[in-house]
Parts: structure tokens; C-alpha cells; sequence
């Protein structure tokens, strides 16, 4: 073998010893890298499950009666993960394709995520069910209403007391320093003065009925703020929750047609649950990232009834 035929022949084991440093290189790369990944994504799974995040499915499947589902994330695993639905869930929704959106507040703020995936199995239950749907690969950064907003059936809504809050005084804190509301509607009464036109887990809108367009029922505009109590059933034992809040209005609109009416657009600001029998108001402030858990379980309740899931 002559010197220029050693000469190629080193050359050709250079090059490729070098392609399969190059290969082995960015092989152990790209799997640093999907380890990374499965890292963060598995790290946000976990931030939302433990502040008990709501994950919002959507079926992708068109010919399904089941178009989103509410649930808690309960179990992770690189494979699976375990999602636990207010209510009976059809075996019919095993394999189907899904999108399911998520919230995940971390020290830089509340940060919004998706991905798509499939439905493994279904642990069918009268009061609850379980998903377990096959892990993301991958997530996208998604945004979605933050929380459900429904409009209450009439029958769920037992009372509703509504005062103007003088900025200048300190919150009630018991029921004795409450004085006669401003108008209230309670369950069967003829003259419906005021009613809940939808709510959320951080606010509602009170709809009250114009008899004149020209005079407004009460005379709020934004920046009023008012105490509200709300008093529902929740659940099929229609457990009775005395619920009271504070409001900033945010807008007023006078919606007309055949039945004209104000509506007032609220967030809350601050809650209380008044235990049966107790005058006691122990107030908690409602911060807008993760709304009141009462009014959360009440209005996702009520969603999954209407949507004949329950």
C-alpha cells in the first residue's frame, strides 16, 4: 500500500470517526434535552395539582355526547396521568382524542398551558369518575377563560340580598350590624327586583328588571361597591351555603328588548361562608388568579348538570 492509499485510508477513519462522535453527540444531546423537557412538564403538572388547578378537557371527537369535562389532576406518572371528574363519565369517551387546558401560577405569575391527548381508560362513578389519559409529550402555552361562567337555574338560587357598601366603614362582622338590603329576591317571591345573570369563581352579574328605561332601579355605576349574600343548594342533597361577598362594580349596561333590565358586572373582593346557626362573618380576601373555592364547586356543579353529565 503506497503512502497516498494510507493517507485515504486515514482519511476515510477520520471522517467517520468524527460523523459518529458528531451522531453520538447529538444523540446524548437530544435526550439531555427530552429529559429536560419531561422535566419542566412533569414540575408544571405538579405546581397545578398541588394548587389544585382545574384542567378543562375538551373531546375532539365530534360524534360525542361529551363535549368538555371539569377535572383535578390526582395522579402523574411517565406514562399516564390520573384525573379525577365531578359525576358519571360514559366508557364510550375510552380513546378518544382530547385537548385539555390548564393554569399553573408560578413565582413569575399564572402562566396557561395545553396539550393534546388521548383518553387510556375510563373508572366510571356515580358521584365521581376517573381519566386516566396517556401523559404529554409535549405542552403549548394556551389561553382560556380562567374560569367557568354559567347562568344559575332560578330554582338554584334560594336568596339574594344586595347593599350599597359605604367605602368609609368597616366591613360587617356579624349579621346584627347588616341592616335592611337594598332589594333582595328570595325563591317564589312575584316580583323578582334582582337576579344573578351569570357568576363565576371571581365575579358575577346582577341583573335587575326596568319597568322604565328612563329611571334606573338602583343607581350604581362603576367603582360602587356593594355586599351581596347569596344563599344556594349545592350537590343533590341540595345542601343549603349562606354565602356573602363584596363587589367592585366593573361596568353597568342597560340591556333592552321585551324585558329591559341593569346589569351590573362584579368581581368579588372579599368572602365569607356563614356556618348554620352562626352570626359570625370571618372574611377572606378573593384574589382574582384563583376566584372563591365555594362559588368554584357550585358553578362547576351546576355546568356539569346542565351539560347532563351528572
Amino acid at each position: 500500500m503506497t503512502g497516498k492509499q494510507l493517507l485515504l485510508v486515514f482519511a476515510v477513519v477520520l471522517i467517520i470517526f468524527c460523523t459518529i462522535v458528531v451522531i453520538v453527540q447529538a444523540r446524548v444531546q437530544k435526550q439531555r434535552q427530552e429529559a429536560r423537557r419531561k422535566s419542566i412538564i412533569r414540575k408544571l403538572l405538579e405546581t397545578a395539582q398541588e394548587q389544585n388547578e382545574i384542567f378543562d378537557i375538551n373531546v375532539l371527537d365530534k360524534a360525542s355526547t361529551h363535549k368538555g369535562l371539569a377535572a383535578l389532576l390526582q395522579t402523574i406518572s411517565p406514562t399516564v396521568l390520573g384525573l379525577e371528574v365531578l359525576g358519571f363519565i360514559s366508557q364510550e369517551l375510552t380513546g378518544m382524542p382530547v385537548e385539555i387546558y390548564f393554569r399553573a401560577t408560578l413565582p413569575e405569575g399564572a402562566s396557561f398551558y395545553k396539550f393534546r391527548s388521548t383518553i387510556v381508560s375510563v373508572e366510571a362513578g356515580r358521584e365521581k369518575s376517573r381519566l386516566h389519559l396517556a401523559s404529554p409529550e409535549d405542552l403549548d402555552a394556551g389561553q382560556k377563560r380562567l374560569f367557568i361562567r354559567i347562568k344559575p337555574p332560578k330554582e338554584k338560587v334560594r336568596v339574594i340580598g344586595v347593599w350599597e357598601l359605604d367605602a368609609n366603614r368597616p366591613m360587617p362582622r356579624t349579621t346584627a350590624e347588616i341592616n335592611r338590603p337594598l332589594l333582595h329576591y328570595r325563591r317564589g317571591m312575584e316580583k323578582e327586583s334582582v337576579q344573578v345573570e351569570n357568576i363565576s369563581a371571581t365575579g358575577m352579574a346582577l341583573r335587575f328588571p326596568m319597568e322604565d328605561l328612563d329611571v334606573k332601579p338602583v343607581d350604581l355605576d362603576k367603582g360602587s361597591q356593594l355586599l351581596c349574600l347569596i344563599i344556594y343548594g349545592m350537590g343533590k342533597e341540595e345542601k343549603i351555603v349562606t354565602f356573602w361577598c363584596t363587589c367592585n362594580v366593573l361596568h353597568a349596561r342597560v340591556h333592552e328588548g321585551s324585558n329591559p333590565a341593569l346589569v351590573l358586572g362584579t368581581e368579588f373582593t372579599n368572602w365569607a361562608v356563614l356556618e348554620q346557626g352562626k352570626s359570625d362573618i370571618h372574611w377572606f380576601h378573593s384574589p382574582q388568579a384563583r376566584g372563591v373555592s365555594p362559588i368554584t364547586q357550585w358553578v362547576m356543579y351546576m355546568d356539569m348538570e346542565q351539560r347532563k353529565l351528572l
